[in-house]
């Protein structure tokens, strides 16, 4: 269970926003071989007032996390140990050319790391297009693997002896609510929104299809759909009111896809269980 672990922001923060008054998850993931970013220390610090928390979740982590701080290292130094060309050089493979970012200071610690202890390591973090975007380098490099808090959860299941069937559902189950609060919010404000359309607007058939993409794709738990219906009026500018209620809502592209996972895992394991020694 010592293999090298790297936590993004979004990750501990859905973690932690799940765990319960025995602080389990806490304490599996401070029993970890852990490391962050002084960056992603600084992203949940901020990310915990603009995420949709409730104020008791808001207290507990802002409660634990300075508990992280030991396993953090400083942005600086994580360039320095893998040198500026290195770093350089995994902007460019990565085609990165934001901001020093969780992700991307993460990626360089993972590098560092995997070569420091001649390990592979686990990346973990929620963002899918980070995911998509370090995955190449990770592999070119044999740094290890990027997962999300689903295989976070899976991992921790197997490798402790504490951690049940039953809890893992719980916290399946409790990941699943909390990524469709957003999502839910958003469907009510379109469905409230195609309630008040007029006659005219009911004939607009692009206008009515997705919105009905919107709304089907969450009741059908199906994220692709979903996701045509908003990419639809993100890049149109005929129904700027329709943009403004999901501009409202900037993480559900990736709210919606770890829903779905949640829900293909949980259907999973009635069939398939994970496997672990007892």
């Amino acid at each position: 269970m010592k293999h090298p672990v790297i936590l993004d922001a979004c990750t501990i923060i859905n973690l932690l926003r799940i765990d319960e008054e025995d602080e389990f998850l806490f304490k599996s993931l401070m029993s970890l071989d852990l490391n962050i970013a002084s960056i992603v220390y600084e992203e949940v610090n901020d990310n915990i007032k603009k995420n949709s928390l409730s104020d008791e979740q808001k207290k507990y982590i802002e409660q634990v996390i300075p508990l992280f701080l030991p396993f953090s290292r400083q942005n600086n130094d994580i360039i320095k140990d893998i040198s500026q060309e290195f770093f350089d050089k995994l902007c460019g493979f990565s085609n990165h050319n934001k901001r020093h970012n969780g992700e991307l200071l993460s990626s360089a610690l993972s590098l560092c790391i995997s070569r420091e202890k001649n390990s592979k390591v686990y990346f973990y973090t929620d963002d899918f297009p980070a995911k998509k975007q370090f995955a190449p380098y990770f592999l070119y490099q044999q740094i290890g693997a990027i997962g999300d808090s689903v295989d976070l959860l899976l991992f921790l299941y197997w490798a402790k002896s504490d951690f049940n069937e039953k809890h893992l559902k719980k916290c399946l189950q409790d990941l699943k609510s909390e990524y469709n609060i957003p999502l839910k919010q958003l469907v009510s404000k379109i469905q409230i929104k195609k309630d008040s359309f007029s006659k005219k607007d009911k004939t607009d058939k692009k206008l009515i299809e997705n919105m009905d993409k919107i709304l089907h794709g969450y009741l059908q738990s199906n994220s692709q759909l979903m996701i045509e219906g908003v990419s639809f009026f993100n890049e149109s500018s005929k129904y700027p009111e329709i943009k403004r209620i999901i501009k409202q809502f900037p993480d559900m592209d990736k709210e919606c896809l770890l829903s779905n996972k949640v829900q293909y895992v949980i259907n999973s394991l009635s069939s398939y269980n994970i496997f672990k020694i007892a």
